[in-house]
């Protein structure tokens, strides 16, 4: 499925690094989508913590989890 069809406030689970390539989390929310792109939030973090996925991106949702995976 297509970022576009997930439900805002869905988990997503996906490693973050900032510019230094130092993890950030390991979970990201999906809030909304702006255009092209996404606006998420990596979860744990309080500040600089916006990330963006592109609205093309595919996921999947985790069996019998409630959260969703990329699909590379």
């Amino acid at each position: 499925m297509k970022l576009t069809e997930i439900p805002k406030g869905s988990k997503i689970k996906a490693e973050t690094t900032n510019d230094k390539g130092e993890k950030l989390g390991d979970f990201i929310t999906f809030h909304h989508l702006d255009g092209m792109y996404s606006f998420c939030t990596v979860d744990g973090l309080e500040k600089d913590n916006v990330c963006h996925l592109g609205n093309q991106q595919e996921l999947k949702k985790v069996e019998g989890k409630d959260y969703y995976e990329l699909v590379e």
